[in-house]
This record gives C-alpha cells, sequence and structure tokens, in this order.
C-alpha cells in the first residue's frame, strides 16, 4: 500500500483546481488525497477540524492574496508547510513569500514537471527536519527543567537532613544512655535518606550525561586496603569475615577515577553484606588475558547470602527495579545502586555481571580497563593481616597532638578515632602540603604536634615529599609513615626516607598504640575499655588549631543554628548573618579568618558575595555550602577555599579547622 499524501489546496480558480487535482491523481507512490477551499478563511477552518501533510497556495485569492493568509496562518498558529503557487515567475514576489513563511515557490505550468514533485517532497522532507528539531528542543527544555529540579530538590532536602542528622549527632554525644538506641535508629534512617538522594542525582546525572569520569593513577593495593578498611567493620558487625585477593598477579598502578570504582565496589560489598546472615564474603581482582591489544581487571564480590532466583537477574540492573523477595525482607533501598554501578563500570570501559542461586549467595563481577599497563611490575595482591599484639586489650592514655593525614575521610575519621580514645589532641589534614601548612602554623604558634601519621599514596602532594618539606625546614616532629604496599624491602626505603616508623594498611590497633605509647608521652589516669573493634563514628574530631572568627551565611534558620552550635563547639567565635547584605554589614565591623556561605540566599548567590567579602581582607577562607555541587567553572571566577554539600557534619567542620 502506498503513501498517501494530504494536500490542502488553496484555490479560487475551478480550472486550475481541476489541473492541479487531476495531475496528483494520477500519481501512484505516493497518491495524494486533496481538499479543496477557495480563500484563506476555509483554508484556517480546514486546517483546525483536519491534518494535512502540505497546503498548495495559489498566490491571488480574490482580494487576499498568499502573503495575508501565510500572516493568519501564522497567528493562527498553523505550521504545515506552504507551497506558493503563482501563474507566472516574478523573482521578487518569490522572495517575499519565502520571507513570510512559505516553504517553497512554483509557478502553475511547473505543476506536471518533476521539479513540482521534488519541490512537494522537499517542503515535507524539510518539514519533518524542522518538527524533529522542534521536538529535540522540547526533550532539551524538559530534562534541562528536569535538572533545575532535581538539583533545588536536592538542595531543599539536604537543608532539613543538615538539621536532623548534626543535632541527632549532637545529642549522641551526650551523655544519655535512654535515648541512645532511639537517637541511633533517627541517624541511621537519616543517613539512608542521604544515600537515596545521592542515588536519586547520580541516576539523574548520568541519564543526562553529565557524569564524567576524573582518571588518575591508583596504586592499587593501597586502594583495595583502603576498600578493606572501610567496609570490614561492617562485616564484623554481622559477624561475617571478609577477605580481599587476588587470583593473578596485578599491576601495581592503574589509571581510573578512584572515586567511581570505589563506589561501585562499596556499593557490591554493601550489598552482599546486607543479604548475607552467616558467613562470608570474598572480594577478588585478576588481570583478564589481553584481548585486541587491551588488558582488562576483573573484580568479583561473593557472598553466601540469601541469594536471587536466576528468573529475576537480568532485572536488577534496571533503575527502580527490586525483587519482590528481597523487598519483603525489609531490605529498602531505591533500587538505583546498581544500575549507577552498571552505569559506571560501562563508562570504565566493561561490563558487569551476576550468578546467583536462590538461598544460596551470589557473585557479582565486572571489569574495567586499567589504562596501559604493559610496562606495570605485576605481583599478587597482599594485604597484610592484623598481628597479635598485647595492645589490643591494654587501656592506654597518651597526651599530645597528633596529626592524621590521608586524603580519605573515612579512614582520617576512623584512625582518628582510635588516637582519640587514647585522649590525645587529634587533628586533620587531607594531603601531603596540606600537612606542611599545619606543621609550621603550629610551630609558629608554639603548639607543634608531637606525632604526624602520614599516607603516603595521596594526591596534590605524597607522604614521601611532604616529609621531606618538613625536614627541610628543621622541623623535627615525629612522622610514622602510612602504607597499603607490602613489596619487599618497603619499610627499610621509607626509614632510610627519614621516617620514624612504619604501620601497614589496614591499621592493626595493637600496633597503633604501640607507635602512639612510643612517640607520646603516657600518664596513668584510667580509661574505660571499649569494645574490641567498635567504632563509634559519632566522636567528634578535636580540632588542634587557635580559635578563629568564623561568619556564617544562611538563609534557612535552623541550619544556621545548627552550624552555629558545631563551629562553636570547636572553640571558635560565630557570627551569623542571614542575607547576604547582612554579611556585608557585619563584616565592615569584624574582621572574620573563616567564611561559610550558603550558595542560594534570598539577596545574593554565595559565590558573588564571597567575592565582595574577600575584598575586606586578605587571606579570607571562603567556603560554598551548597545543597548541590556548584559549577567548577563558578568557581574558578573567585578565590574559593573549599566546598561543602549539605548535609553539613562536625567532622567536615572539623577538618576545615584542622
Amino acid at each position: 500500500m502506498s503513501e498517501v499524501i494530504k494536500v490542502l489546496l488553496v484555490e479560487d480558480d475551478e480550472d486550475d483546481y481541476f489541473l492541479t487535482a487531476d495531475y496528483l491523481s494520477q500519481c501512484e507512490s505516493p497518491s495524494f488525497a486533496v481538499t479543496w477551499v477557495t480563500n484563506g478563511q476555509n483554508a484556517i477552518d480546514a486546517m483546525q477540524t483536519a491534518s494535512f501533510d502540505i497546503c498548495l497556495l495559489d498566490y491571488i485569492l480574490g482580494a487576499e492574496n498568499a502573503l495575508d493568509v501565510l500572516a493568519t496562518f501564522k497567528k493562527a498558529g498553523i505550521s504545515v508547510p506552504v507551497v506558493i503557487l503563482t501563474g507566472q515567475s516574478d523573482t521578487r514576489v518569490d522572495e517575499m513569500v519565502m520571507r513570510a513563511g512559505a516553504a517553497d515557490y512554483l509557478t502553475k505550468s511547473e505543476i506536471e514537471t518533476p521539479r513540482f514533485m521534488r519541490t512537494m517532497r522537499y517542503a515535507m522532507v524539510r518539514r519533518e527536519m524542522e518538527n524533529e528539531r522542534i521536538e529535540r528542543h522540547k526533550v532539551e527544555q524538559q530534562n534541562k527543567a528536569k535538572d533545575k529540579f532535581l538539583a533545588h530538590l536536592g538542595h531543599e532536602l539536604r537543608t532539613p537532613l543538615t538539621s536532623i542528622l548534626g543535632y541527632t549527632e549532637l545529642l549522641l554525644d551526650e551523655d544519655n544512655p535512654h535515648m541512645k538506641q532511639e537517637l541511633s535508629i533517627i541517624h541511621t534512617n537519616g543517613k539512608h535518606l542521604l544515600s537515596l538522594l545521592n542515588d536519586l542525582l547520580d541516576m539523574s546525572r548520568i541519564m543526562a550525561n553529565k557524569l564524567e569520569l576524573t582518571n588518575k593513577d591508583v596504586n592499587l593495593t593501597a586502594f583495595m586496603t583502603d576498600v578493606h578498611s572501610l567496609m570490614s567493620l561492617a562485616a564484623k558487625d554481622k559477624d561475617l569475615s571478609m577477605t580481599i585477593s587476588s587470583t593473578s598477579p596485578v599491576p601495581e598502578m592503574i589509571s581510573v577515577d578512584p572515586t567511581r570504582l570505589r563506589q561501585i565496589l562499596i556499593n557490591l560489598i554493601s550489598n552482599a553484606i546486607k543479604f548475607t546472615d552467616a558467613g562470608s564474603v570474598d572480594v577478588s581482582v585478576e588481570t583478564l588475558p589481553p584481548a585486541n591489544d587491551k588488558s582488562l581487571l576483573r573484580f568479583r564480590v561473593k557472598d553466601t547470602g540469601i541469594g536471587m532466583p536466576p528468573d529475576k537477574l537480568d532485572d536488577i540492573f534496571h533503575p527502580f527495579e527490586q525483587i519482590e523477595d528481597v523487598m519483603r525482607a525489609n531490605h529498602g533501598g531505591a533500587g538505583l545502586g546498581l544500575a549507577i554501578c552498571r552505569e559506571l563500570v560501562s563508562k570504565m570501559g566493561g561490563e558487569i555481571q551476576v550468578e546467583s542461586e536462590f538461598g544460596k549467595g551470589s557473585v557479582f563481577s565486572f571489569t574495567i580497563d586499567p589504562g596501559d599497563v604493559s610496562s606495570q611490575s605485576q605481583d599478587y595482591l597482599s594485604l597484610a593481616a592484623p598481628t597479635a599484639s598485647s595492645y589490643i586489650t591494654r587501656n592506654l592514655h597518651v597526651t599530645g597532638r597528633v596529626l592524621i593525614v590521608d586524603d580519605l575521610r573515612e579512614l582520617r575519621r576512623l584512625t582518628g578515632h582510635l588516637v582519640s580514645r587514647c585522649h590525645a589532641s587529634v587533628s586533620y589534614a587531607e594531603n601531603g602540603a596540606k600537612a606542611v601548612d599545619a606543621v609550621l602554623e603550629a610551630e609558629r604558634d608554639n603548639t607543634p604536634f608531637h606525632l604526624v601519621l602520614m599516607d603516603i599514596h595521596m594526591p596534590v602532594m605524597n607522604g614521601i615529599d611532604a616529609l621531606k618539606a618538613i625536614r627541610a625546614r628543621r622541623c623535627n616532629v615525629a612522622v610514622v609513615a602510612i602504607t597499603a604496599a607490602s613489596r619487599k624491602g618497603l619499610k627499610e626505603s621509607l626509614l632510610n626516607e627519614g621516617f620514624d616508623d612504619v604501620l601497614g594498611k589496614p591499621i592493626d590497633k595493637g600496633d597503633l598504640l604501640q607507635v602512639l605509647d612510643r612517640y607520646l608521652i603516657s600518664t596513668p589516669t584510667p580509661v574505660l575499655p571499649s569494645p574490641p573493634d567498635q567504632v563509634n563514628l559519632h566522636t567528634p574530631e578535636p580540632q588542634g588549631a587557635a580559635a578563629k572568627s568564623v561568619l556564617i551565611v544562611e538563609d534557612d534558620s535552623d541550619a544556621a543554628e545548627l552550624m552555629k552550635l558545631l563551629v562553636s563547639h570547636l572553640g571558635h567565635r560565630v557570627t551569623v548573618a542571614n542575607s547576604g547584605q547582612a554579611a556585608l554589614a557585619a563584616a565592615r565591623n569584624t574582621q572574620f579568618d573563616v567564611a561559610l556561605l550558603d550558595l542560594t540566599l534570598p539577596d545574593a548567590s554565595g559565590i558573588e558575595l564571597a567575592a565582595k567579602l574577600q575584598m575586606t581582607k586578605t587571606g579570607l577562607e571562603t567556603y560554598i555550602v551548597s545543597g548541590r555541587e556548584p559549577d567548577p567553572s563558578e568557581l574558578k571566577r573567585v578565590s574559593i577555599s573549599g566546598t561543602l554539600l549539605k548535609p553539613v557534619s562536625r567532622q567536615d567542620l572539623t577538618l576545615i579547622f584542622s
């Protein structure tokens, strides 16, 4: 069956109508269905009651001409392509009708020529292309509106979550055993809401193709050791054994986005722990044989949990899909985690798969492109097992100031918790450069650190370079290297570099206590023993810097009051402003050291306000606080010290002021 093109012919001459209609009726492919009207108003009436593919419009229609009809078409919102027909060629008329919106211009003598059919075709093709452009524009506008809505939703949800989590953390620190369980439930569910929000925003960025990877050179052993440190406590809480190993030699360094690879592994390991009530969770990595001159790494996460029915395995990687049996087990979630993992793995040049049997556990495996590893030395992954130590059960009480340097906030907090339980004062730095600044500033303030626990593999400046910079300035603070690498002779090499001692990752509590006992001053004050390997992440990170004058600019009164309370508890002087105008007024009367600025204020942008505030004092540290990730291009216009994503915790603030 041939294509049928619906034509509206606007022609006041009956002979010309019959001529045009007769020619069109003789066409077999395509065929034409012609509707005839004699003036512009009848044409509009016809188009409002029926749909047409093209309109053939006579240039002269009694008292009106094609320009008048095209104007009424435009006013009525009619977008059907219009081809003008006239008795004789006129370049001036041709130009006028084309400017008025006609698709083309033909003389009536050309109706029975091939040019007439080509003109009809081209007019409709152009219209289809225009319709596609309009639809693409609509989709783009809808996506922009959706992105804007999600960004606004994220901001609006993060602001109350800041208050919920912040005040709950403060209450958990109080000695109130009667409410501790209830507060822990509130805090856990608040963190769960935050996790769901992060998944939703990640999925939105992926679907909008706005999620970009930032590849870096990553030491694989150190990376996997950090993952083990982060997840082993969750496994121990359920009495599960957890191992990380390699089944083949793997490269020492790989090129990958460490944040996103860590996100994939933590998601898969968290799921394995969540759905396993007894047994083990085993993580392995191996190098696959080269194919097409490219080697891939394969990671496997195997558990002995509840497993999944085979007919459900294809669904779990789709957004918002969950298995009903799992839902009935009350494990929760939005069904986005595995979908995000699949998209991230795809961006890393690999694939993700699952094997499972209901009631017998699951194995998730995925591959990634590690970059060019042809020149890398390869060896089996070796994560040092914790060593037995009498210090594990010993109650140690020390005095002194300790600086913990690690680029992963969670690991800084874990190590800081262990140190602070021994009553030492703890400060933090996220890379070697900031560690050097902190050590030198403490020396100038005559409050030197007594011990630095320094991770070796960090961005900006690694641990070895940081040590050399500290020693070059004749600072003799004890510096202990923390490393996940286990190659032969590494400890001796680090000691030769000038480190006072070396601790392996994951940090063994007994080894850490030995280091604290060796480099800090022991005191006899007893300390209540803590359950082995139990970590309370709500323990505050003590700040070690001098008191500063802090300006908090936040239009939400609850969030502002919480921020003021948290910063005040860290020993700093706080002024709160609820608008940009109030902040500038406060800055005229007070010299602030640090400004924490909400990104969206009722009368100003936090970034614009930062520029104005920096004019009041040279060296003012300004931090943007937001419910969404600020656009990096916006931040480049102003010298911003950093950004904080709501909900802001006391640990986040401690890292700023340490």
